[in-house]
């Protein structure tokens, strides 16, 4: 079990070494190991949010159509976790495209979930056991994710345009 972990850890060790140091040791890219940082705080973010908002939303809806109750119970926690997420993007002035790089890292990092989870599953019972894990797991991440990355870009590309704008009037007045 040792050998295996060892075995494991360093597999993750040179992909992490691959992904974001250069040969010399040095990171490749801040906004990289930052964004992908930030990507992991935004997933337990979203976790809590479901995990909080989950059994209201069930109490709430419970008399609604199950197609009704699927989308809200997707859509609002969803909405409540992306947006201190977003909104956390006006705190970085430098570094405008940090959240837009996090969710982007979100995506990345529920699409190898999903994938992963194909070949995890028992195939006697794979329909029920992965609409169970996609039910649960699965599309929760896809709608966060998606929702994250949608806000997240509407709002880096209005606060660059209004950037744009600036530095063209700054630039104007000379």
């Amino acid at each position: 079990m040792a050998r295996q972990r060892s075995s494991l850890q360093g597999k993750i060790d040179h992909i992490c070494r691959v992904i974001f140091l250069t040969e010399e040791g040095k990171p490749k890219s801040t906004t990289l190991i930052y964004s992908f940082s930030l990507s992991l705080l935004f997933i337990v973010v979203l976790l809590v949010s479901y995990w909080l908002l989950l059994e209201p939303l069930e109490k709430a809806f419970e008399g609604n159509s199950v197609l009704l109750r699927n989308i809200v119970e997707y859509s609002i926690p969803a909405l409540v976790g992306c947006l201190p997420c977003v909104v956390l993007s006006f705190a970085f002035r430098e570094k405008m495209n940090l959240v837009p790089a996090a969710f982007t890292w979100v995506d990345l990092i529920a699409l190898i979930v999903i994938i992963t989870m194909i070949f995890m599953v028992d195939s006697t019972d794979w329909a029920t056991e992965y609409g169970l894990f996609m039910t649960i797991l699965g599309i929760p991440i896809m709608v966060s994710a998606l929702i994250g990355t949608i806000a997240s870009q509407i709002v880096y590309r209005n606060r660059k345009r209004a950037l744009e704008l600036r530095m063209e009037k700054y630039s104007s007045r000379r």
